[in-house]
């Protein structure tokens, strides 16, 4: 595997398109095939397919203003052959200035040229000792 800086590309690109709230864009670096999944950080965020992630991400930016601003971290990003994969710990800034740090995972597919998303999971970070009532080895 190798670090790519196209993933990381299309990576601050789905950024781009959630922070301008433009689905079209979002939908572009979307995969349109089956298994393509988004889970977010409520238990009920849990999307499979085009179609239901697109309306999904379209509603959620509405409810929240019509933009959310994402300020990336470090992304890391690898491929190997036409798979890629990243990780990052983004901070989203919500209209009224709240700053919530998550953590991000994502997997691509190339499909042509371009690289699609298949499967983005996002989650808030909590402390084992909220988790499992203690702290454990870190």
């Amino acid at each position: 595997m190798q670090t790519s800086s196209e993933i990381k590309a299309v990576v601050q690109q789905i950024y781009d398109a959630m922070s301008s709230g433009k689905v079209d864009e979002f939908g572009k670096l979307l995969s349109q095939q089956a298994g393509t999944l988004l889970i977010g950080t409520d238990p009920r965020e849990w999307g499979s397919g085009y179609e239901v992630i697109t309306r999904f991400f379209g509603q959620q930016i509405m409810e929240m203003g019509g933009t959310i601003e994402f300020e990336g971290s470090d992304i890391e990003a690898y491929s190997e052959g036409s798979v890629g994969w990243a990780a990052d710990h983004p901070t989203m800034v919500l209209k009224d200035g709240t700053r919530i740090p998550f953590r991000g995972t994502c997997v691509l597919h190339r499909a042509g040229d371009s690289w699609k998303l298949v499967q983005w999971h996002v989650s808030v970070g909590a402390a084992n000792e909220e988790v499992v009532g203690k702290e454990l080895t870190i």
